[in-house]
């Protein structure tokens, strides 16, 4: 989401909450007014409200009646427009500027429940596997519909250490998923991790667009290059975005020239803007993969599609989520604020990356197929994305090859995540993976420390089946009903997310990602197109 922040507020939206506030101390307003006909709705709604503060059987809370009134007017327009309590604000500035104790997610409530907007990266949800569009049911085995912001907060939050349960409805699941998990302290870095995959290759991990992330990625970057990188893999998958401003300054890192990167369109002109590239950047010739996936958002779409449309970078993965809209927040008077979508962003070619909508609610869309269950496709960036799928609205790169439109970043190579068994999926949300992780390096660490370094244990530690039997003891002990033929499918996969967690906490992030990226299709498939993207990059003007 791209947040544009103004620090006075504008005369038109003072005028509107005085005439509101006047409403609710019962004054009437003049019919004067009738020619106008926002000064009529705000009429009616102060009848409404008079109303039922003076006739309605039981007490009223008018101001949290209110409240309720400017989410149901907001939620009217699009998803991405809402409303925040005060505290929901000072929330959402620690999440780009400063660092809290809890799970590690973002969320809104839509009508009473409790709908998780991004997990933040790196925190104890995301390392067990919770997404954007989770609903949160039940917390602690209580019903958590109908919680009130503050509440929730109050039950996700606490001192690193302690445990909370929730239980996720997710699409696609029939029952809820019931997650364990570990409160910790919640870092907010964007670069996650970065390291030589190889002499000449770097990585980078940009976890989303937060207020330092420019700076964070030049350090990574000039980092990788004393260490001799000559071409690089920029991971944003599950970046849900942030600000426009630092996706901005990222892409423009590698384009040169002047070219744009991203414009956006409103019903009001002062909403309209162009930004563009600038020369004289150090990347710029460097050649780029991009990985991507469904969970890839706003701000990463805008540098994933600028460099595509450019023809500067080849894009790996799943198509991302499609969220093209541009929100600009109003703060109010008593520390809350609305979120205001006033324009859509396009990139180079006129893309809008919008998916459908109605209301405050997504549909089904002419991505929607690609997004849930895409099947690999090893196409070339020289020929056309999707060349079959002739119901999309088409568009041109820079250099004339034909992309589409209608919702998201489609890759230039679809490479579909790969999926865990059942078993699986519930022995990792009922903390067994994380217990025993935590356990296991409580009792090791200094073993495990004598033995070597960090290269050491990515290179030799191994998971035994002593290990794969104490997981299958600690899931019995929680009552997870184990199906083994489904446990031993995915033992490669556990043996690398254990390795991965038990390399985290004794030698740092950057472990951790090294050896995810072993049993990763998506990055194997983009580190096999970088001499393709070597090309790309020595034909870019």
């Amino acid at each position: 989401m791209q947040k544009l922040f103004y620090n006075r507020r504008r005369l038109a939206l003072t005028g509107a909450v005085l005439v509101v506030v006047s409403a609710l101390m019962g004054a009437r307003i003049d019919r004067a007014y009738s020619d106008n006909p926002i000064m009529d709705q705000i009429h009616k709604y102060g009848e409404v409200l008079e109303m039922v503060q003076q006739n309605y059987v039981d007490k009223v809370d008018v101001a949290e009646l209110n409240d309720a009134a400017i989410v149901g007017m907001l939620g009217k327009l699009d998803p991405h427009s809402v409303y925040m309590p005060p505290q929901n604000v000072e929330e959402q500035d620690e999440q780009f500027q400063g660092k809290f104790e809890g799970i590690g997610v973002t969320f809104t409530i839509i009508k009473d429940t409790i709908t998780v907007d991004a997990p933040i990266p790196g925190g104890p949800s995301d390392q067990l596997g919770i997404r954007a569009g989770d609903k949160i049911v039940s917390i602690d085995g209580k019903s958590a519909i109908g919680m009130k912001e503050d509440e929730v907060r109050k039950e996700l939050r606490g001192t690193k250490g302690t445990k909370v349960n929730v239980g996720i409805d997710r699409f696609g699941e029939e029952k809820p998923i019931n997650f364990t998990i570990t409160r910790d302290v919640i870092p907010i870095v964007s670069v996650m991790a970065h390291f030589m995959v190889d002499p000449t290759t770097g990585y980078v991990d940009v976890g989303r667009f937060a207020g330092t992330t420019y700076d964070e990625l030049m350090q990574a970057l000039n980092d990788l290059s004393k260490q001799g990188m000559q071409r690089l893999i920029l991971d944003l998958r599950g970046n849900p975005g942030g600000y426009l401003e630092q996706a901005v300054r990222v892409a423009d890192e590698f384009i040169g020239g002047n070219k744009t990167i991203v414009y956006t369109k409103g019903r009001a002109s002062q909403f309209d803007d162009v930004l563009t590239s600038h020369p004289g950047d150090e990347y710029e010739k460097t050649p780029l993969v991009v990985l991507v996936d469904n969970g890839s958002a706003s701000a990463s779409e805008i540098v994933s599609g600028a460099f595509q449309d450019l023809d500067r970078a080849l894009i790996v993965g799943q198509t991302t989520f499609g969220k093209g809209l541009v929100q600009r927040q109003y703060p109010l008077e008593d520390g809350s604020a609305i979120r205001l979508t006033i324009s859509r962003y396009y990139t180079p070619s006129g893309r809008s990356i919008q998916k459908p909508y109605e209301g405050g609610h997504y549909v089904k869309n002419l991505t929607a197929a690609a997004q849930s269950d895409e099947e690999e496709d090893n196409y070339s960036h020289k020929y056309d994305v999707n060349s079959a799928d002739t119901n999309r609205p088409k568009f041109k790169t820079a250099a004339g090859r034909t992309i589409y439109g209608g919702g998201g970043i489609t890759p230039d190579f679809i490479v579909p995540n790969d999926t865990i068994q059942q078993t699986t999926k519930k022995i990792w949300a009922a903390g067994v993976l994380s217990d025993f992780s935590e356990d296991f390096v409580s009792h090791h660490i200094e073993d495990i420390k004598k033995q070597g370094g960090a290269d050491y244990f990515v290179k030799n530690f191994r998971i035994t089946d002593a290990m794969f039997n104490d997981i299958l003891r600690r899931a019995k002990d929680k009552k997870v009903d184990v199906d083994m033929e489904q446990f031993n499918i995915d033992r490669p996969w556990l043996a690398v997310v254990l390795r991965a967690e038990i390399g985290r906490q004794i030698y740092g992030n950057e472990v951790r990602y090294r050896i995810l990226l072993e049993n990763d299709r998506q990055y194997q498939k983009a580190y096999s197109v970088l001499d393709e993207a070597t090309h790309l990059a020595a034909a870019f003007k």
